[in-house]
């Protein structure tokens, strides 16, 4: 079995789609139109038989073909793998159809996977001279033990990774387990790494933003112990916090979803691999353990990227909160010193206007008794016995009080 794996945007998923309905239509097979993320193919019928499985996920494609080992495996598996493709090519363009290759995708991942019913080896020397003699990986597969793994997870001159499974008397339900299971694991091993390289190049910016962000909090704190306002100061510090958020967020809303889907892809990874329910072989080490060495500690990158955005994230947030509570402090100071001078100012107004209706009165009272004293000397000269200024001097008290009644009434009205 041959099994590739194709990294696709929006363009070469329509691409693969096109690709495969060629196919079907080439065949006479009509496809199916509730479903386009899974199809299965017959290139060529008993006894050579060569199956084709298409498989579209949400951001790759699988394209898997199954043929018949014509000869038992004695030596190299590139060899043979050569030739089956040569075979493979050629029934793609007799059919008028692109190769797999040119289906449209970036290949993450080719495995060949060699079944075989045979003894099981006893150790791995025996197994070598099929990987030319490179340091091979093996187990025992199943709970029965049945079956072995080998691989020496190295990349051959096709870009393939080989992987050799001998067995004794497994049913064909339980080999495409096998089979589909480490198909599946080596391409969400793949997928997953895609987003390590972004872990890595992340990982300087992140403690440049780190350091940032540690250099504006102490600044911050050492401005909190000063005594009196510093606007201009609490401004740049906001200034600065806001252009290192944006930053951070351009990061969290490019590569959080990349992480996090890398994941959710080590999961799955972990329960093909389980699945495979591997026992060690004396003196050879496992695809699992390998796994755990190489692989796990790359996820972990990613994981702890993650986290460290979102934790920088948060602690840029609290800074800034901290911040704008000094900025909300202070400015409740400068509100309450305002309030204070306008209330004293609204004192010295008030004072203001009860002298100057205080002098208000008297003027009024001097108009008012010169007034009267006008019309008494009208009086006396009219031949009636008065004396004005007897008049005007009893008057003067009485229209003053008068006066000054009514001011204090108006007064109170104006408070209430």
């Amino acid at each position: 079995m041959i099994s590739q794996s194709f990294l696709l945007d929006a363009a070469t998923r329509k691409q693969q789609i096109a690709w495969v309905q060629k196919l079907s239509h080439a065949l006479g097979c009509a496809p199916s139109r509730d479903d386009h993320s899974f199809m299965t193919l017959h290139l060529a019928p008993e006894p050579e038989r060569v199956l084709v499985k298409w498989e579209l996920h949400g951001e790759f494609a699988t394209i898997a073909v199954i043929v018949h080992n014509k000869t038992k495996v004695k030596e190299p598996l590139l060899k043979s793998r050569l030739e089956i493709e040569r075979d493979l090519d050629l029934l793609f363009k007799g059919l008028g159809c692109p190769t797999i290759s040119e289906s449209g995708g970036q290949r993450i991942s080719a495995l060949d996977l060699v079944f075989e019913h045979r003894p099981l080896f006893t150790e791995a020397l025996e197994v070598s001279e099929i990987f030319s003699g490179n340091t091979v990986l093996g187990s025992f597969i199943l709970s029965s033990k049945k079956a072995q793994l080998w691989t020496d997870l190295q990349l051959d001159e096709d870009g393939f990774i080989s992987f050799f499974i001998p067995h004794d008397v497994l049913g064909s339900r339980q080999l495409g387990r096998i089979a589909r299971g480490l198909a599946e694991a080596e391409t969400y091993r793949m997928v997953a790494m895609v987003s390590f390289p972004v872990a890595k190049s992340l990982s300087l910016p992140l403690r440049e933003a780190e350091s940032e962000l540690a250099a504006v909090s102490e600044k911050i704190s050492k401005l909190q112990a000063e005594s009196g306002v510093n606007t201009e100061k609490d401004g740049l510090f906001l200034e600065e916090l806001s252009r290192l958020a944006s930053r951070i967020e351009q990061w969290i809303s490019g590569y959080g979803l990349r992480f996090t889907a890398a994941e959710a892809y080590s999961q799955l990874l972990s329960k093909n691999l389980l699945e495979l329910n591997e026992t060690s072989i004396p003196g050879v080490q496992t695809l699992s353990e390998f796994m755990d060495r190489r692989f796990q500690p790359a996820m972990g990158t990613c994981i702890w990227t993650q986290r460290r955005l979102r934790e920088l994230s948060d602690r840029i947030s609290r800074t800034t909160q901290t911040l704008r509570t000094r900025i909300e402090f202070v400015n409740e100071q400068q509100t309450q010193k305002l309030l204070a001078s306008m209330d004293q100012r609204a004192r010295l107004q008030l004072r203001l206007q009860e002298t100057v209706e205080s002098l208000s009165v008297l003027v009024l009272t001097y108009y008012a008794v010169g007034l009267l004293a006008y019309i008494v000397k009208g009086g006396k000269e009219a031949g009636l016995a008065i004396h004005p200024e007897i008049i005007a001097a009893i008057a003067a008290p009485i229209i003053a009080i008068t006066f000054l009644v009514i001011s204090r009434r108006r007064r109170r009205r104006q408070k209430s």
